[in-house]
C-alpha cells in the first residue's frame, strides 16, 4: 500500500510517502501500530487522522495492499 504523510507530521518523519506491503487486510488501528513501532509513537498521536482512497476513515476500517492511505494531523481553521 501506498502511505502518505501530510503537514507537521510530513515534516516531522521528513518522509512524504513510504510503501508497505501486506499479505491479509489490516485495520487502520494495526497500521498504526505498525508504524509506531517503526517510526515512534510521537508520531502518531491519539488524534491523528486518516483516509483510505481519499476517504475518511475510522480506527476498525480495513486496509488492502491495493489501498492508499493518507494520515495528517487535525487541521483547524480561522
Amino acid at each position: 500500500m501506498k502511505i502518505l504523510y501530510f503537514a507537521s507530521l510530513r515534516e516531522s518523519l521528513d518522509l512524504s510517502e513510504e510503501t508497505l506491503s501486506i499479505d491479509a487486510p489490516i485495520s487502520v488501528s494495526d497500521l498504526k501500530s505498525i508504524l509506531i513501532q517503526k517510526h515512534g509513537s510521537q508520531h502518531f498521536k491519539s488524534n491523528i487522522l486518516c483516509a483510505i482512497n481519499h476517504e475518511i476513515s475510522r480506527d476498525s476500517d480495513q486496509i488492502n495492499n491495493h489501498d492508499e492511505v493518507a494520515f495528517y494531523p487535525p487541521v483547524t481553521g480561522g
